[in-house]
């Protein structure tokens, strides 16, 4: 499948940019700007919906421990994947503050239902680095399982490595004075099978559209409920409005299968019915049956009805 080369506009991938160097000498660590000062030129985000990251990259986990990616990959569950870097003095950790309370608020459960992959894209930083702030973040959510610790993964890697999956999603970054990087702001959903599904791009991840990012990416499969079901079902990804809006064309679809499910129902009620009376009473089952009664008439004069005398 080739390439989807689509970069997300300046004013809405808010780039962060190392300020000091680059804005004025007086200014914080780090700053957002709309507009990329000429150093930061290069830094971008370009979607590549329906490609695949390399599963053969190898990580160094928190717990210092080489770490197959592909071991991310291979309990059939979708994955939130997210490139930072851990002393990132700013927008990094405001990324990761937002993206655990969007799965604080969802009703899926972090290695039961979907899995995380936290990656730093600077070489320099350490499994040490990556196990604070791990631990920073597995102590804070509440729906911790026992599944929880190992399938939320905090990462550091070699530059080759970094490389790799920063070119196999589109991340570029761009190492700027002061010792920061400029980079785009987003976390990504990928398919059990690595695929990326969709990208969450800015410091917004509303739980409903993470869910919703889930179930796009797992094909419905962690559908706990009829509710998720449906919203798999009759939500569609908007790409102009950046979120996801109902499908007018499910929505009908679905109706119509309800119709007839309902048709369906009401007329094997009825047969059923019929079978049920036929056992208990035979051939002595009532019917609505107009029968003419020799020893009886019938007039309709003034609403009375005579009977004949025999």
């Amino acid at each position: 499948m080739p390439r989807e080369a689509r970069a997300i506009p300046v004013l809405t991938r808010l780039l962060a940019i190392g300020a000091a160097a680059i804005v004025c000498a007086s200014a914080p660590a780090q700053v957002l700007l709309d507009e990329l000062p000429e150093q930061a030129q290069g830094a971008d985000l370009f979607e590549r919906v329906g490609e695949r990251v390399p599963l053969n990259l190898v990580f160094t986990g928190s717990d210092a421990r080489p770490m197959p990616i592909a071991d991310v990959f291979d309990d059939g569950r979708p994955v939130v994947l997210a490139l930072v870097y851990y002393e990132c003095p700013l927008v990094c950790t405001v990324v990761m503050d937002r993206m655990a309370e969007s799965f604080a608020g969802l009703d899926y459960v972090i290695g039961r239902d979907f899995n995380v992959l936290v990656v730093s894209f600077d070489p320099s930083e350490t499994p040490t680095q990556a196990l604070a702030t791990k631990q920073t973040y597995l102590g804070s959510y509440a729906k911790r399982a026992p599944e929880t610790e190992a399938n939320w993964s905090f990462c550091v890697a070699d530059e080759a490595s970094i490389m790799a999956i920063s070119d196999a999603v589109g991340f570029t970054t761009k190492r700027i004075a002061g010792g920061e990087f400029a980079h785009p702001v987003g976390i990504m959903v990928l398919s059990p099978d690595g695929m990326i599904s969709r990208y969450m791009v800015g410091y917004e991840y509303p739980h409903r559209d993470l869910k919703l990012a889930l179930l796009e990416a797992s094909e419905g499969k962690i559908s706990r409920s009829v509710g998720d079901w449906f919203l798999h079902y009759c939500y569609r990804y908007d790409p102009e409005a950046g979120s996801y809006s109902t499908d007018a064309m499910a929505l009908m679809r679905l109706g119509g299968v309800m119709t007839v499910i309902a048709l369906v129902m009401l007329v094997g009620g009825l047969l059923v019915g019929d079978r049920v009376k036929r056992r208990l009473f035979g051939d002595r089952a009532p019917r609505r049956i107009v029968r003419e009664r020799a020893s009886e008439g019938y007039t309709a004069q003034s609403g009375t009805v005579t009977g004949a005398v025999r």
